[in-house]
């Protein structure tokens, strides 16, 4: 039987560090977060069963059976999606992410056979240009980047700009900020303009267990193909 108030207080536990996640307004304010968070964040994950990285590398491995290149892990925090990948004989993956604490974590996930999860780690700002060649990679993941914050719908026409043609890319977005802010029209009008195709969204939970009515527990993942 499950103790109710442990049940309370990892509930209370984690309401309090999203609330401080969803309170970031610029990447100084980011840094400075993730800078303290960096050195619990897999132990939170895995204490309030995060599933959110599993599904994202899932639907990526379905929509993306043969790959010839490098896949992107966009804001990939300390690796999480990296390591789904790895175990699902995914790679070579890159990952990109604001903070040096959280990319450090990354680097000590690996695969099954012990193979870093990752090829290469790499600092940078998502809300400014990256630092990388456009069409450089086959493939495109990101998971926990788009919700409460700095991080705006801005920054998809970059992300897209670095993978090339044909390539599968699986986005999750917050379902409180999907259609608020500009998400679902963004995607949409992506497609219509012909830059991505075979759009497809899909609401899954971020937790094994999950208030149904709070849509902070809810993401929208959103599936598509670069043309």
């Amino acid at each position: 039987m499950t103790d109710e108030s442990t049940t309370d207080e990892a509930g209370t536990e984690r309401a309090a560090c999203l609330k401080a996640a969803y309170a970031v307004k610029n990447p100084d304010d980011n840094r400075a977060l993730y800078a303290k968070w960096a050195a619990t964040y897999e132990e939170f994950l895995d204490e309030n069963r995060y599933i959110y990285a599993l599904q994202v590398a899932e639907i990526f491995a379905e929509r993306s059976p043969a790959r010839t290149g490098a896949v992107l892990d966009a804001g990939c925090g300390t690796g999480r999606v990296g390591l789904e990948l790895s175990r699902l004989g995914i790679s070579p993956v890159d990952g990109i992410d604001i903070s040096p604490e959280m990319l450090a974590r990354a680097r000590t996930m690996s695969g099954p056979d012990g193979t870093p999860s990752y090829r290469r780690l790499t600092e940078a700002d998502l809300t400014g240009s990256i630092d990388l060649e456009t069409g450089s990679y086959s493939g495109l993941v990101s998971s926990g980047v788009f919700t409460h914050g700095h991080v705006g719908p801005d920054a998809l026409s970059e992300l897209l700009r670095v993978v090339r043609s044909g390539s599968a890319g699986v986005i999750g977005v917050n379902t409180a900020l999907f259609e608020s802010n500009g998400y679902k029209e963004r995607f949409e009008r992506y497609e219509a303009e012909g830059v991505i195709e075979d759009l497809e969204v899909q609401l899954r939970q971020v937790y094994e267990d999950i208030d149904a009515d709070n849509p902070n527990h809810l993401a929208h993942i959103v599936a598509f193909t670069v043309a």
